[in-house]
């Protein structure tokens, strides 16, 4: 019998979800399809303004989820949230390129407030399904 972790388990439904992609589209630039456009991770931690021992919910990132909920809306955000152990998260995102990504996580206000500090990291996927995440 084969035992998972939970990364394991959340790895492999966002490499599930990558299907789903095709069907998402930008309101912010509407020449571009997300085909033209490559995945990229926004791979979350805490930053400097980062409060120690104070739950991620209570770390004032009403303005993140904000933010997040603003690229879910101009079709820029696949999928995000918080890490099972409450001290960051992870975000796709579509851009063009790297400096177009770069921009994007340079903008969330859990960056320029110092709350977060993130790695951002092209990804590209060589195993997918073609149904969306659940």
């Amino acid at each position: 019998m084969t035992h998972w972790s939970k990364r394991d388990l959340i790895m492999g439904g966002a490499i599930a979800g990558v299907g789903a992609l095709s069907a998402v589209k930008a309101n912010a630039q509407p020449d571009a399809t997300s085909e033209a456009r490559q995945l990229y991770l926004f791979l979350y931690r805490p930053g400097p303004a980062w409060r120690e021992g104070v739950p991620l919910r209570q770390q004032g990132l009403a303005p993140h989820a904000a933010y997040m909920q603003e690229l879910q809306n101009q079709g820029r955000l696949f999928a995000g949230g918080r890490f099972g152990s409450d001290d960051g998260g992870m975000a796709i995102v579509l851009a063009a390129d790297e400096a177009e990504a770069a921009a994007l996580l340079a903008a969330d206000p859990a960056i320029t407030s110092g709350i977060f500090a993130a790695d951002l990291k092209h990804w590209i996927p060589r195993f997918r399904v073609q149904t969306p995440l659940p």
